[in-house]
């Protein structure tokens, strides 16, 4: 059961994403999360082996009500994640991050 994030906002975004950047990514959400998110294993122990992308789960920004409109680029345990304000941007970044790997 979706507590928190918007699948209806989310899915299609994430559809999108896994399109785009191919069989290395998969759908990591979970259900309670504040909003949805997708992965991939990266060879770089320099940024614990992972790579998540975190998607909106409301067209307007809302932290209280725990509301997000941007995007989250985060490798491992790099303390703050890249925020990215458009679906192209974060696939921009995230092509640009995975060549670099």
């Amino acid at each position: 059961m979706y507590k928190h994030h918007n699948p209806a906002i989310a899915q299609p975004i994430i559809d999108k994403l896994l399109s785009e950047l191919g069989s290395n990514w998969s759908d990591c959400s979970y259900g309670n999360d504040c909003v949805a998110s997708i992965s991939r294993e990266i060879p770089n122990p320099k940024y614990d082996d992972f790579m998540e992308i975190f998607v909106p789960n409301s067209t307007r920004c809302d932290e209280s009500n725990e509301e997000f409109n941007t995007y989250w680029v985060k490798c491992g345990d790099v303390e703050e994640p890249i925020f990215c304000k458009t679906l192209a941007d974060t696939l921009e970044l995230v092509k640009q991050f995975e060549s670099t790997v």
